[in-house]
Order: structure tokens, then sequence, then C-alpha cells
């Protein structure tokens, strides 16, 4: 029911009301007599829940401040706007969540457009709406409002491309329902910013009561509750995300219609699933892992703090992203899913059989001995490498039978499909089949066909796989570019190269055609490394793909580059472990 704002409150005076909009990010910098003016001119609005406030493709004449209560943007799929006012009644997927203080329908007011969005009371909610013309008023009136408005649209412009939209001003609620007893202190330790914990199951409408204070002061609200309780639905309705660990058929079966009934479509509900056990079908929920025992793994995956790493190729210079990975686990991190191209193709691999850093330098310093490499390297007459058998044995020596499913994380292995002429990530089949085509490398090795499709190395179209890790669900992403735009004359503590020495390097016709596939893939491999939250790219010195025996100072160069990026890291994902000590 509508009232006029000051009747309403002049019982009580202006305080509350005004303590609302001293909340709201529009009217920051205004004073309280400046606020109070402003609420002068706002009307009081009550919805109940389930109610209209607004839909998408309408007018927008109005903008609104929540006071109490739960907001919930929906967006229809159809982009067009003719289609969309034929389709009010399909209020489409979820795209946002607005509590107390937060403010929603200024875009429509500064643009004049339709509304881009439906507006739906989630429960019970109160609101302050502001008309087009005191909206107006108050801009000319207060300049800070117009400022504070184009700060708030470019926010959300940005997050709205960005994977850690999340980190904006307010925290995001996330109920973790059903099990995870340790996941809440591993999400703390793990997350940059603050967590806190509300227990639903003592009492949910006292935790939800809490939740709008905290969310303004920390990054994440965890809301734990029993699978099995009766106030689940309202639970859905309040928080950003909902995480379910599921250990029993049971409870598989008995969330899913709690959630086809009361979740919203476009956002299912993210559930650990103990091994053996299926989820029924329907698209309410989405399996993320299997182990609801791991509450490491859970505490990350509440604060978004899933590390995925991207490693480039590069041929020898693959030592480089050993010393990225001593780093990383010196300093650490875990790693919950990794990608490769070319040589970083099987790094990765080792990286998801579990191999740590030194397991994987013992393994990679035997693949490519001296007298390996120069049998797996060596031309034949046609100008291509007569030890391709030599390297197909390698690899399936490295799979030893294995496949996709076999790893402990999950493994990208980038590929170019000639085929399709497209990059080609592998997720699934035989390990050495993904590696033999991640490996065929063009000019030295015949394409690999595998499934009617004709592969070769990932550095013709994606030398640096970061995309293939934010697929497969990394919240934090780590990269190595192996092909940097800027080399060294020398390496630290040598001088430039002799006359003699470099006569022996000078390049053969292999080894330049290698160079323009180098060159050629400057950019590419900057945007792929570019994607990363933490892009390291190492300084190398002379050497070139296939100077193995430069493989301590690559290695070395590779740490120096991780290690100046780890303070970069730490604001986005704390370490959760005590780290590798190596000599």
């Amino acid at each position: 029911m509508d009232r006029d704002f000051q009747r309403a409150n002049s019982f009580e005076g202006i305080a509350v009301p005004t303590a609302v909009l001293e909340q709201a990010e529009l009217f920051e910098g205004l004073s309280g007599q400046d606020l109070f003016e402003v609420a002068a001119v706002m009307r009081f609005r009550s919805f109940e829940a389930g109610a209209v406030v607004c839909r998408e493709g309408q007018p927008g004449d109005s903008m609104y401040v929540v006071v109490d209560g739960l907001v919930h943007l929906l967006r229809s799929l159809a982009h067009e706007p003719e289609i969309r006012t034929r389709s009010i009644f399909d209020e489409g997927r979820l795209v946002g969540k607005l509590r107390s203080g937060e403010v929603f329908g200024t875009g429509a007011l500064v643009t004049g457009e339709p509304r881009s969005a439906t507006a739906k009371a989630a429960v019970d909610t109160n609101l302050l709406e502001l008309g087009r013309d005191d909206f107006r008023a108050l801009i000319g009136r207060f300049p800070q409002v117009l400022e504070n408005l184009t700060a708030i649209l470019s926010r959300r412009l940005a997050e709205a491309t960005s994977r850690h939209a999340h980190g904006g001003r307010r925290g995001e609620a996330v109920a973790l329902v059903g099990g995870g007893a340790g996941a809440t202190d591993a999400a703390a330790a793990a997350s940059p910013g603050s967590v806190a914990v509300l227990d639903g199951d003592a009492s949910l409408a006292d935790a939800l009561g809490r939740l709008d204070p905290l969310l303004r002061d920390n990054r994440t609200v965890i809301v734990t509750y029993a699978l099995a309780g009766e106030e689940l639905p309202q639970l859905l309705r309040h928080v950003d995300r909902t995480v379910a660990a599921l250990e029993t058929q049971a409870d598989a079966d008995r969330l899913a219609p709690i959630a086809e009934r009361h979740g919203v479509m476009g956002q299912p509900i993210e559930v650990v699933l103990g091994p053996g056990l299926d989820l029924p079908p329907g698209d309410a929920l989405k399996t993320v892992h299997r182990d609801p025992d791991d509450d490491d793994w859970l505490g990350r995956h509440l604060a978004r703090t899933k590390l995925g790493l991207a490693l480039g190729a590069g041929g020898a210079k693959g030592y480089a992203l050993l010393g990225a990975l001593y780093v990383l686990e010196e300093a650490g991190y875990r790693i919950d899913c990794v990608s490769g191209s070319s040589i970083g193709a099987i790094v990765a691999t080792w990286k998801a059989f579990g191999m740590d850093a030194a397991e994987i330098e013992s393994a990679m310093r035997a693949m490519f001995a001296p007298e390996v490499v120069a049998e797996t390297l060596k031309l034949s007459m046609s100008g291509g490498s007569s030890g391709h058998k030599r390297m197909v044995e390698l690899l399936r020596e490295l799979a030893a039978g294995r496949s996709f499913a076999d790893t402990q994380i999950p493994l990208a292995i980038m590929t170019a499909d000639l085929t399709d002429r497209a990059p080609r990530p592998l997720r699934e089949g035989p390990i050495d089949e993904a590696l033999l085509g991640a490996t065929a490398l063009a000019g030295v090795f015949p394409p690999h066909e595998l499934d009617g499709h004709r592969l070769v190395d990932g550095l013709a179209l994606d030398p640096v796989p970061t995309g293939a890790v934010i697929e497969d669900g990394a919240d934090v992403t780590v990269s190595v570019n192996l092909i940097p735009r800027e080399t060294l004359e020398a390496w630290p503590g040598q001088g430039p190269p002799q006359a003699q020495e470099e006569r022996k390097r000078r390049p053969g016709m292999l080894d330049t055609l290698l160079e323009v596939m180098d060159l050629a893939q400057l950019d590419t491999s900057e945007k792929g490394a570019a994607l990363a939250d933490v892009p390291i790219t190492p300084r190398f010195g002379p050497g070139s793909w296939r100077d193995f025996e430069l493989a301590e100072l690559f290695l070395t160069a590779g740490r120096e580059a991780a290690s100046e990026r780890m303070p970069d890291l730490a604001t986005f994902a704390r370490p959760q472990f005590a780290g590798v000590t190596t000599t």
C-alpha cells in the first residue's frame, strides 16, 4: 500500500529514513540536512512478497531506494525492445539482489530507455521512490549526486564483464546447506577479505536479520543451514548463491524439488556431490565438485578463491613454468585446475596427476635429457623430425594409459584444430591422444588425427590458454607466458654472447620458421596471458625453444617473475597451506 513518506514517519521523525539514505552510495557526501531534504521529496512504498515493483521494457519514470526487505532483479533472454515488451510475463534469469540502502531504476531515468530489468519483492519490502522531476531537481541542487551516479554506472558496467563482480561495495551472501563443517574456516583462511558466518539452524530469522549489516562490512557472509530445514526456501530467496554439500542420494533427491520450486531460473544451486551419486534431472542443481568432505576445496569455492593456472607454449623455456610452480607451492597455494599449450600441456598434465614441482622437474629432466632431445628433434630429408616415433613413445609413457577422468584436478590440454580452424581444448578421453595433438609442432611433427580432426600444437592459436581454466571454474587465474615481447641482451651475471658462440647458435631453416611463429603469436600470447588476474611473463636472455641445456636459467627466470607477482596474487586469494620448502 502506498503511503505519504512524511506522514508515515511523523510519529518517529525523519531519523530512520535518512539513516537508510546514508547507506546509499548515490547520496554519499551529502550532509544530514541535505539528506533530510532528499527524504522530504520521496514517497514510501510497501510491497508484499512476490509483488512486481517495475517491469522490464516499461518506461522508467522513477528510481527506488531499498529501506528493508529484498528485491530481485530479473532479466529476460530477449534483448530487442519489441520482443521484451511482448514477453513481460517471462521474467527470465536472476541478475541481482538488492538490500537495504541499495538503489535501482536510475539507469532508465538517465537514458530515457525502457527499464532493463524487472524488479520484484522477494520478501515483504519497503522502498523509497523518487520521481523523474524530483530526481532532476536533486541533481541540479546537489551535483555530488550526479558524480555518485556516474561512479555507480561505471562500476556496474565493469562488473558486468568481470568475474569478480561480487567484489563491489557490498559483500556476497552465500548459503551453505547440508554439511561442510570445516569449510567456513577454510573460506576465512583463503579469502583476502573478511568472512562472517551466521548460524541459520539456531534461528534463520535472526541470521537473516543480521545479514544486511554484515554484508556492508564483509567480503563474504556464509549462512549455514541444514538440508532438512523447513525454512530453506526462505533462505534461498535471500542469498546470492547457494552451495549444498550432499553425501547421500536421498539428500540430492530431497533438494531437487525445493530448488525447482523456489530457486530462480539461471541460478542453479551449486552441489558438492558424493562419489557415485547422481543429480536428478533438471537445471536447478549443478555439480561443482565430487567430494563433500574436502573442506579446503569447499572453503575456496565459498570464498571464490579457487586457483586456475594456465601454462604457455615455449619448448625448452617450459622450465620457467617449473620456476612459477615452485613459487606457488612455497607460498602455500593449491592449484584447483590447470591448462596448457605445447610444453605447457605436458607440465599441466603432470600437475593434474598430482605431482609437485620437484617431481615434475625430475620427470622433465629425464624426458628432455640431451640425448632424447637430439633424437626427437633430429630432422629428416623432408624437413620434419625423424624422431616422431620416439616422441610418441615418450608421451604414451607419460600418460601411462590414463584418461582425463583419472586426473586429480580438472585439466584442459589446448590444441589447434586444423579441421575446424579453431582452438580446441581437450578434456575427455585418453591423455596420450590429447598430448600427441598438443605437441604436434607444425614443421616438426605431423598433425595428429583424433576423431576425424587434424590437431596440431596449441601454439598456433592459443599459446596461453587462460580461457580454458576460466571455463573450468577458476575464480582466480594465473598465467605464465613464455613468449615475451622483450628479451634481455644477456642473462643476469653473464656477458653478451661472443661472436663465435653466436655463429654456433645461428638458426637453421626450422629454427627460423619457429622464430617467425613466435613473432606471429606475440599479440595472441599477450592477450591470452592478460585474461588472467595475475599474468606472469619471465624475462629471458639469449636462447631458443630447443635450448634445453639452458634449463637452470629458464627455471630461475620463471621463479623470479612469479615471485614478483605474489603480492598481486595475495589481493585475490590468500594461501591456505604451509607451502613446500625447496633448495
